[in-house]
Order: C-alpha cells, then structure tokens, then sequence
C-alpha cells in the first residue's frame, strides 16, 4: 500500500486535526510500546508482529516527516 497522509494518521490512530507535535509524540509512544512489547515476549508469532507493526510505524513516521514539515 502506499503511503499517504490518510494512512499515517490510521497507523498512529490520531484524528487529521493533530499538530506535527502530537503526531511526533504519538510516534515516539507507540514506537517504545511496541519495542517492549516485542522484546518481552518469548513466542515468536508475537515478535514478528510486532516487527512489523514497527517497520509500518516507522514508515508512516518517515513520510510524515519528509512530507508535511
């Protein structure tokens, strides 16, 4: 899929309304969440999940910022 706008804001689950800061710290939020959970876990299902749901993170935080500030 690619990446647009509509889909940061669905990855981060914030309203089209939030400031460039509110997204930036939802980022870092989730980011540090998903770590944790990752690392904490022992099945491996679950850990390359949360890999995923990381790189996905990660994207929708690199177009946001290349695009929108």
């Amino acid at each position: 899929m690619e990446m647009n706008l509509y889909e940061v804001y669905r990855i981060l689950g914030m309203e089209d309304s939030s400031s460039p800061e509110e997204v930036i710290s939802r980022y870092r939020e989730l980011k540090q969440q998903y770590t944790q959970i990752k690392e904490s876990t022992k099945d491996l299902k679950t850990q390359m999940l949360y890999q995923l749901k990381l790189i996905e993170l990660d994207d929708a935080y690199l177009y946001f910022i290349r695009h929108h500030l």
